[in-house]
This record gives structure tokens, sequence and C-alpha cells, in this order.
């Protein structure tokens, strides 16, 4: 097993003042890390990972996830996120450059018409 750091550094001077940040977390007992590049065909949706209680081809356990990081690495095309549970569906825009973070598979929001509670991911897609 071992032991993941994350760190996120932010610069900012604003009117002469630095007011950027740092935030580290440590995450113990890390035994599975993937990582991937892939390539989402405009116009498409296509599944990232789903979440299940036991492994398979592209899901994960959903009681082992301790850190997800989405990252568009487009110079300049946004991706659609579409994080879902068996019963809600959330979608993010996820800006050239930028990264969706994930800490936990429970996925919870409210909207015009109520709120729904924690549920576990189902599906990652972009």
């Amino acid at each position: 097993m071992a032991t993941f750091t994350s760190q996120i550094f932010e610069i900012l001077t604003l009117n002469g003042d630095n007011v950027g940040s740092s935030v580290i977390n440590t995450i113990n007992d890390i035994n599975y890390v993937d990582n991937r590049i892939l390539s989402i065909p405009t116009g498409s949706i296509t599944t990232l990972f789903s979440m299940d209680d036991k492994p398979g081809a592209g899901t994960f356990v959903t009681s082992s996830i301790k850190y997800i990081r989405v990252t568009n690495t487009s110079p300049i095309v946004p991706v659609k996120l579409i994080v879902s549970s068996s019963t809600e569906a959330m979608s993010y825009l996820i800006t050239a450059g930028s990264s969706y973070m994930l800490s936990t598979s429970k996925i919870t929001g409210s909207v015009d018409s109520g709120s729904f509670n924690f549920s576990d991911i189902k599906s990652v897609k972009a």
C-alpha cells in the first residue's frame, strides 16, 4: 500500500496583495491507481468509468473510491462531464485545462422540485 499526497497550489496577486493559497491532502492505504488519457469524439458521450459493488471492466468498487480527478487537457475545447447515480444525474462543464475532482462515491444536490440525498455514483461520462 502507498500514501497519496495531493497539493493544490494557487498563485494570485490582487491589488498588490498575495491572495493565493495552498491545500495539501494526504490519503493513506492506496492499493490501486488507474491513469488514462482518452480522446472523446466531438458530439458523443463516452463512459469514463462506472462504480458498483463488484469490480469489472471499467468498473471500480464503490467503497474503494478515495480520489478521482478528471482533467480536460484540451487547450480550447470544454468537456461536459455527466456524473450519475441510479436516479439522478448532474452535469459539469470542465473548461479547457481545468480539472474536476471527487473524493467520495456519494452524490447529492437539489433541484427546483426538491432535493435528492446521498446515493452512490454509478457512472461518470464525458
